[in-house]
């Protein structure tokens, strides 16, 4: 019999690949469905044109003038279409016309995504390429959204009874306003606001944040919003709904891509805008002389005697303003943190025995608890008294830096009229500010230099208008004889930014968007509305800290300090302020404000000061966060610490690797404490959270410059405490956070060689390295003492990093310091890095080699020499 064919395999035995579906002949053809699009093949037939022979005009040997006319006459129109569609072919579409930092992915289908004057064209487009639109949302209501919209219908219908009620036991009352006596009673007599008895303020309670709509209500249960939250929540990451930071709703960075513009607009071009709002305000209110005993039993002008003498009269008139590092009254004296301290005017017609002031604190809120705790410490024993008053949810805060923030301040804050235009002496805070064109780095101002006005309403000219830069020679000369005259020093009235009343009235009298929508269509094409006498009066405080130790021709940031309420129509006046070089200001999160910091050398406020009961605590979550980061990675991808060679026979990390162990470092290892192991758990310390050494404390930025002056104290301050340090690598590499820091080696001289050899000043230069470069193993041709004389020179090249010939790292009796933040510097173009040394263990006279140092990122056995400065 002959063999069986065969058979095919059926679905059921396993067939992987199915059998195409048969055609019938109901089913649409291939040819019917749409084709696929392909830029390709646009471009292509765009750049074809449609012909035709002129075989066909001639008939016999004859021609055919009719025909011969049409052909080219076709050929004409198609010659037309084809340069019409070879323009079209390689064009954009609309949405691609935005800034890429604005594209979106679902911009290419619905036109609602993309800015008002590229709708139309969007529109066209779309129907021009067959391209799904979006129209509504078509989406079936689930059965949880009914019920709230049933629940929202009904409180709707309460809603309107309740009002209804109240608006007809309304009409049967006669009410009676007071007659005005003040100029606050006028303006919020012509806002419509109705005069009442000022609130009795509650002395030295804590401030409760204000009463949020009804729908938002319970999502700020636990945490309060920043004025521009609704601005924010929508460009940028923000806080997890459950990890609220500081108990607000903080945004972390913007959801675009944001680390080299945030570079560019902070340094080269542009400007860079914050919501600080969470910052904390707390008011002193006494004597004078009780006011300067307080603050000096703070700490204030501790190591700055001069502040209290002729040198802070500026200071203390309220001209200035003047950042200080408080700490606790009591022994101890643990540090708080950097404060900012701001006089108010002092009333020259008061006897200057008895002359009460008032004095702005401002402090990061983290350390908000400890100082507000001291402050009501010391203010009992104060004599007379002090009155402490908490305003976090009275004044916000708005901080601008870069080199256009000046021009972004004049175009959306109007001084009113009667500020710009009054010429007395001691007024006209507003006119000097609006003589600030020109000015690209509020450095050029005088140190600390301070600006109180009133302002208009932001809204009234919206949106704000690009401001005329100054280019001619006498214009700049005219800016700086105002900087070097500066009028706002013979300013003696008190700033109204002080006044409660003057921040209530200004907030009460914020009219609505819809009457500044009417009054805006009643204006002239082109045109503001006009000014009118109950317009609100918006009091403002405008100052520059002075610059840090280390800073050289560096950007300052302006702070900018209004009523709670008016922070959000200045913001969004900021916004959208166009600027000179055809850009927005853009706006920055917590992370880019770290990126300044570290930019600019300087320390940032929790983190980079792990001396501080603040600091200690930010470093505490952050190691949490990086240790449940570590656990989540599988064990093949993360870090080993056991197996972290370090050279010379040892191995494993020193301390938590995910931790700056402050207490390792300190105390050294226990005799029951081993290197961290791939099981977190196992390690004791990891149990709970650390508590802070008694002994660490940190070192005010002021006093560490002072140890290196030639005026050097003769008590040296505690070995325990934590110097900040700005570092800087020498050689290629990043310093991370948690990084370790290590001396030259003490006990090793052969080691502590090695590593100077690697500084740049004991390398051979480039040149000489070009031409003693190897020659190709393959090229006989060069000499043999040519030979000789690269192979000695390869042989002089420094070792790269990971080599054999690479030195160890110093061991753990040099290691002297943590960095708590590290990036790459755009602007320096090598890693930079900042953090603190233990006092104790830096050689303060060790000249240049006393500074150079070891820097090993956690985890990794391979380090690096650096610098640091104080």
């Amino acid at each position: 019999m002959p063999p069986k064919p065969p058979q095919q395999p059926s679905a059921q035995q396993g067939n992987k690949r199915k059998d195409p579906p048969k055609h019938n002949a109901s089913a649409k053809p291939h040819a019917a469905k749409r084709p696929r699009f392909d830029q390709a093949s646009k471009t292509r037939d765009a750049r074809t044109l449609a012909s035709q022979t002129s075989s066909k005009a001639f008939k016999h040997g004859e021609l055919d003038v009719d025909k011969f006319v049409k052909s080219r006459e076709y050929e004409i129109r198609a010659l037309e279409h084809g340069l019409a569609r070879s323009k079209k072919a390689l064009t954009k579409r609309a949405f691609q016309q935005v800034p890429k930092e604005l594209r979106r992915r679902t911009a290419s289908h619905n036109v609602k995504r993309i800015p008002k004057k590229l709708r139309e064209r969007g529109k066209r487009e779309m129907v021009e390429d067959n391209t799904p639109t979006v129209t509504a949302r078509r989406r079936k209501a689930s059965r949880h959204m009914r019920l709230r919209q049933e629940t929202a219908k009904k409180l709707r219908a309460m809603g309107a009874k309740r009002k209804a009620s109240k608006e007809k036991a309304k009409d049967g009352k006669v009410t009676v306003k007071p007659m005005p006596t003040t100029d606050t009673d006028v303006q919020m007599e012509d806002s419509g606001v109705i005069k009442t008895r000022a609130p009795r303020v509650k002395k030295a309670n804590l401030a409760q944040p204000p009463e949020p709509k009804a729908k938002f209500r319970k999502r700020q249960m636990h945490k309060s919003w920043l004025p521009t939250h609704m601005f924010h929540t929508k460009r940028a990451r923000m806080t997890p709904p459950k990890e609220s930071l500081w108990r607000f709703a903080v945004p972390m960075t913007p959801t675009a891509k944001s680390y080299r513009p945030t570079h560019r607009a902070a340094s080269e071009r542009g400007a860079l805008c914050w919501d600080v709002s969470y910052m904390s305000t707390i008011s002193l209110s006494g004597r004078e002389a009780s006011i300067a005993g307080m603050l000096k039993q703070l700490g204030v002008g501790e190591t700055e005697s001069s502040m209290w003498g002729l040198k802070g009269d500026k200071w203390r008139a309220g001209k200035r303003a003047m950042e200080f590092f408080l700490h606790e009254r009591e022994v101890p004296h643990s540090p708080i943190a950097p404060v900012t301290v701001i006089w108010c005017a002092a009333d020259t017609t008061e006897v200057e025995e008895k002359r009460k002031r008032q004095v702005f604190l401002r402090v990061h809120p983290s350390a908000f608890s400890q100082l507000w705790e001291e402050a009501l410490r010391v203010a009992k024993i104060a004599k007379p008294s002090v009155t402490v008053e908490d305003l976090r949810f009275e004044i916000g805060s708005i901080d601008v830096t870069g080199p256009a923030s000046t021009e972004a301040l004049l175009s959306a804050l109007w001084p009113t009229s009667y500020e710009v235009t009054t010429e007395r002496p001691g007024q006209g805070s507003g006119r000097t500010f609006t003589q600030l064109h020109g000015l690209t780095n509020p450095a050029l101002l005088p140190s600390g230099a301070l600006l109180a006005f009133n302002i208009q309403d932001p809204r009234l000219h919206h949106p704000p208008r690009p401001v005329k830069q100054p280019d001619t020679p006498d214009s700049q000369m005219k800016l700086l004889e105002l900087i070097a005259e500066w009028p706002g020093d013979a300013s003696s009235t008190a700033a109204e930014i002080f006044d409660r009343k003057a921040r209530l009235a200004a907030s009460a009298s914020l009219p609505s968007q819809k009457a500044i929508n009417r009054r805006g269509t009643l204006a002239s094409p082109g045109q503001y509305p006009d000014p009118m006498a109950r317009d609100p009066r918006i009091p403002v405080m405008l100052y520059v800290l002075p610059p840090k130790h280390n800073a050289k021709n560096q950007q300052l940031t302006y702070h900018l300090i209004l009523p709670w309420k008016c922070v959000q129509p200045v913001w969004y006046s900021l916004m959208y302020t166009p600027l000179s070089t055809g850009q927005q200001p853009k706006f920055g999160g917590l992370n880019e404000q770290r990126q300044i910091a570290l930019e600019r050398g300087e320390h940032w406020f929790p983190a980079d000061y792990p001396g501080t009961k603040a600091g200690w605590n930010w470093e505490v979550e952050e190691s949490k966060k990086r240790k449940d980061y570590w656990e989540k990675r599988p064990k093949s991808k993360r870090a080993s610490w056991e197996a972290v060679d370090l050279g010379n026979d040892k191995k494993g990390e020193v301390g938590l690797g995910w931790a700056c162990d402050w207490t390792r470092l300190l105390e050294g290892p226990k005799p029951t404490q081993h290197p961290p192991t791939d099981n977190p758990t196992s390690h004791p310390a990891t149990t709970s959270p650390p508590s802070m050494p008694p002994t660490l404390s940190q070192l005010p930025p002021s006093l560490a410059h002072s140890l290196f002056s030639p005026s050097n104290p003769t008590t040296p301050p505690p070995s325990s405490l934590l110097l900040p340090i700005t570092l800087h690598l020498l050689t290629r590499g990043v310093p991370t956070p948690c990084a370790r820091i290590y001396r030259l080696p003490t006990t090793n001289p052969t080691l502590r060689a090695s590593w100077l050899a690697l500084h740049p000043r004991n390398q051979p230069s480039t040149k000489s390295r070009r031409k003693t470069a190897a020659p190709p193993s393959n090229n006989s041709d060069v000499p043999p003492h040519v030979r000789r004389q690269r192979l000695a020179a390869s042989l002089l090249e420094p070792p790269s990093a990971g080599d054999k010939e690479w030195p160890a790292c110093p061991g753990e009796e040099d290691l002297v310091g943590f960095v708590t933040s590290g990036n790459y510097d755009l602007g320096a173009g090598r890693g930079v890095g900042v953090g603190c040394l233990v006092l104790g263990r830096v050689d303060l006279d060790g000249g240049e080699e006393g500074r150079l140092c070891v820097v090993r990122g956690a985890g990794v056995g391979v380090g690096r020499l650096g610098r640091w400065e104080v």
